[in-house]
């Protein structure tokens, strides 16, 4: 029995066709007044990572929040990209 290998990183092959400079979202979940509340957030892709995580290399893509003008370390299994015309 062969084992699976690769040399990406884990989410190597989404953060490939993520872009510096690509529109994506990515959402978040609250909890107000009882209910349950999706934000979605927008911005701009900043920077593409590759750390060490748990012995692992992780891609990490950078992303400034255009609500907040914050810069955000999100893993690529969290975006969406966005078109744009």
């Amino acid at each position: 029995m062969s084992k699976l290998v690769s040399d990406l990183p884990f989410g190597g092959i989404l953060s490939s066709k993520m872009k510096i400079g690509d529109l994506v979202s990515w959402a978040e979940w609250m909890i107000a007044d009882n209910s349950l509340i999706e934000e979605v957030f927008y911005g701009t892709i900043v920077e593409k990572l590759t750390k060490i995580e748990g012995n692992r290399p992780i891609c990490i893509i950078m992303v400034t929040c255009s609500k907040t003008g914050e810069v955000l370390s999100l893993n690529p299994f969290q975006l969406r990209l966005e078109k744009t015309s």
